[in-house]
């Protein structure tokens, strides 16, 4: 009874019903069997349901849950690739002799000053525990929990290496103090000495002049937001809540001059455009081994609806694509992050070795998409 209320009283009633009588890894009729990826072999998903003790062990003996460490382990190594950029970026910094004053903002013109910047600090925490807390409540599984939880921390990696590119090419003066000058430990310091300072710097003791261009706590700020609109199942109020504390955050971190306002505007369209790439590569390694479209997804999906010299026209009068965009390598990169190569497994796609079953039953042929090729076969 109260299970059911609490469904009513999160998800629309539309998706109530559907949400819960299905579990996503029900589809998955290997889910539960033990392989050997790499050199490690465990359970390829957590159980769709709780019914014993066992179960709550197997939540995270498995290869979706190892696959979350790896997600982990990359954060953190990204972090700290980004602190040394940003630490490389003050001692370049340092070395120059133009003023090193606060630059002229429209958005610090507009909009009144607030001094206590750490109310930032608080409202990025409320995001993350709000986005944690919901999702662990409204997912339907935990092979889902772990699949939202490895898209965070690997596209948050990947946004802070490149967010460290950004910091050390450009050097923008901190809009946050006049005449900001950088730690001796930067300068002066020997290799243990900054490699500390790494640390501090990550933890929020330590403190970097150039630390700007472009926004680290609207970027994690606007993933969990991208976390929202993506998977969310919830109604819609829930959302909104989410979305009100992120603005509120980055309208603060302007009011602070906590970042400049091209700082905060960047930082939205970088991660937008990430996860955006990211979710479209998902998407189309999906089809390129469920269905065995390969080449070119967009056209395979058109020659499987109509002959191939009239797909072949077709396609390239509406899309004038002659050569997509798109690599194989950041594919696969999408698709181990994503645990994709997993979930293929526990459908029977790939077999125990990780070989495309698929591959083999259509004797390798690669340009046409399955159904075709058994048309053509008959």
């Amino acid at each position: 009874m109260a299970w059911s209320w609490a469904h009513t009283l999160f998800f629309p009633s539309t998706e109530n019903s559907f949400l819960i009588h299905s579990l996503p890894t029900a589809a998955a009729s290997l889910a539960a069997n033990w392989q050997r990826i790499g050199p490690v072999k465990l359970r390829l998903a957590p159980p769709a349901s709780i019914q014993s003790w066992k179960d709550i062990i197997y939540i995270f003996f498995n290869h979706e849950f190892l696959r979350v460490l790896v997600g982990v382990a990359w954060l953190i190594v990204c972090g700290l690739v980004e602190t040394f950029l940003a630490e490389l970026s003050d001692m370049r910094y340092s070395s120059t002799l133009q003023p090193k004053y606060p630059l002229g903002d429209l958005a610090f013109d507009a909009f009144p000053f607030i001094k206590n910047f750490q109310i930032v600090n608080y409202l990025m925490a409320a995001t993350v525990i709000y986005t944690l807390v919901m999702f662990i409540l409204q997912s339907p599984d935990w092979t889902t929990r772990w699949i939202m939880l490895r898209r965070w921390l690997f596209i948050m990696g990947t946004l802070y290496v490149f967010r460290g590119m950004t910091l050390v090419v450009t050097q923008l003066p901190s809009p946050l103090y006049n005449n900001c000058q950088v730690d001796p430990i930067s300068i002066n310091g020997n290799a243990a000495e900054r490699f500390g300072f790494l640390f501090s710097i990550m933890g929020g003791s330590g403190m970097t002049c150039t630390d700007n261009i472009f926004s680290g706590h609207t970027s994690l700020m606007m993933s969990c937001v991208m976390v929202w609109r993506i998977h969310s199942r919830v109604r819609r109020i829930f959302n909104w809540i989410a979305y009100a504390i992120v603005l509120s955050a980055i309208l603060m971190i302007l009011f602070t001059h906590f970042h400049y306002s091209i700082d905060v505007l960047l930082a939205i369209y970088i991660v937008y455009t990430t996860w955006n790439i990211y979710m479209q590569y998902i998407q189309e390694c999906s089809l390129h081994y469920m269905f065995g479209f390969t080449h070119n997804t967009t056209l395979d999906v058109f020659k499987s609806r109509m002959s191939a010299e009239k797909a072949n026209h077709v396609y390239e009068y509406l899309t004038w694509q002659p050569h997509p965009l798109g690599t194989q390598w950041l594919m696969w990169f999408c698709m181990y992050a994503d645990g994709l190569d997993i979930r293929l497994r526990a459908l029977g796609i790939f077999d125990e070795r990780g070989s495309w079953v698929d591959c083999k039953k259509y004797n390798q042929s690669y340009d046409l998409p399955m159904n075709q090729v058994d048309v053509e076969r008959r």
